[in-house]
């Protein structure tokens, strides 16, 4: 309690306190550890305002039993004294001054509070983030990189969050750093944090946006700044180094968390098809459109896809184009949001799935994907028409 009046105080007057300097703020019943610059001040806040209900309740609980048992009404008692006190000044001041000033003390602190969440630093790291059911993505323009599902964030520096929405109204919540603001379609929406521990932080949607929104869900590693540095050009040039043979690999382990909470691996059902027999459904052409129209009517020389690469590029950048029969058709476009050979990366990851995962969807360790890229072999042949889809959906 003392020392968060001493916390409280220090706010008040200016002066940083003990905890704001350290470099995160414990873990309490009520809050998870702190990780941000802008832990300590939420975190005071709220426990003075908390301390000011307790003491209050105890104070009133006190008094209501005491005059409960005092005034009592006593057996056989009929008279009543109207002579007692109707006014008395300091009484009527300090109960009314003594809320006033609390009142005001919170709403400065809240104030403060808020024009610093909402002023973030001119040499903040800037981060483009696209929510969009039911997943999070996360641009760094810096370096040219794109991840799903977790974002890489440096240590000590402000971070900037341009947040927009793909469909919905969603909301970004970080609870370890006390930040959270709301994203709505058709405008932008700002967020920024100086993380101050490394480690890995989750991230919800806290604004409900459909069925699968508890499963909205992403990662902030926090990395000291070298580590960042390192980790980011190795994502920036990761996708554009790897053999053909490692591709469907790095789809499953870098791409899929943007489409796992619509597509299992396993043949379950949810929002859209599952990826589990996608390749051969697509190959034989037994996929049914809502237009009654049949994908074995659209595959083929001379007609609107001419290889099966061609259709799941489609399903990619453009998947309202034809709505699988039985589903909603809620999947939004990740043009812009893949590059070129990432796309490659997903089309071979439909066509070697069931070497990347077992009968229950779970990742095979180590899966042998070697005689893809094998010149002899036909394989090559899926890698260069993967490719060639790409090339030709860009007008190359």
């Amino acid at each position: 309690m003392m020392s968060l009046l001493y916390n409280m105080s220090a706010l008040l007057v200016g002066i940083p306190s003990p905890s704001q300097e350290g470099i995160s703020t414990p873990e309490t019943f009520w809050m998870p550890e702190g990780a941000s610059t802008q832990a300590p001040l939420t975190d005071h806040l709220f426990d003075f305002i908390n301390w000011i209900c307790y003491i209050f309740l105890v104070l009133v609980t006190i008094a209501l039993v005491y005059f409960a048992v005092k005034y009592r009404t006593r057996k056989g008692q009929t008279n009543f004294d109207d002579d007692g006190p109707v006014h008395n000044t300091p009484l009527e001041l300090t109960w009314t001054m003594v809320p006033m000033l609390l009142v005001v003390a919170i709403f400065y602190l809240g104030m403060v509070g808020y024009i610093d969440l909402r002023r973030s630093p001119s040499n903040s790291y800037e981060v483009s983030v696209t929510a969009q059911q039911w997943s999070w993505g996360f641009n760094h323009p810096e370096f040219g990189v794109t991840q799903g599902g977790e974002v890489f964030v440096p240590m000590g520096r402000p971070v900037e969050f341009l947040m927009g929405s793909a469909d919905v109204l969603h909301s970004c919540f970080i609870p370890a750093f006390r930040v959270k603001q709301d994203i709505v379609p058709g405008r932008y929406s700002r967020l920024w944090f100086e993380a101050t521990k490394p480690g890995s932080y989750q991230l919800y949607c806290t604004e409900y946006c459909g069925l699968d929104h508890s499963k909205m869900l992403a990662v902030v590693h926090v990395l000291p700044e070298d580590e960042f540095q390192v980790a980011m050009g190795k994502l920036a040039t990761e996708y554009l180094e790897l053999p053909e043979s490692d591709l469907p690999n790095y789809a499953l382990t870098r791409l899929y968390n943007r489409c796992s909470s619509c597509h299992s691996l396993d043949g379950s059902n949810a929002v859209g098809p599952s990826f589990k027999g996608l390749w051969d459904r697509t190959v034989n052409g037994e996929t049914n459109f809502q237009n009654g129209q049949s994908l074995s009517d659209l595959i083929g020389p001379g007609k609107e896809y001419e290889m099966p690469e061609d259709y799941i590029r489609s399903s990619i950048l453009n998947p309202q184009a034809h709505i699988v029969q039985n589903y909603a058709g809620a999947m939004p476009s990740f043009q812009g949001q893949l590059k070129e050979r990432q796309v490659t990366a997903l089309v071979l990851m439909m066509k070697y799935l069931d070497r990347l995962v077992d009968e229950d969807g779970n990742p095979i360790e180590s899966p042998d994907l070697s005689d893809i890229g094998n010149e002899s072999g036909g394989d090559q042949e899926t890698a260069d028409a993967a490719s060639t889809a790409v090339a030709k959906g860009n007008g190359e």
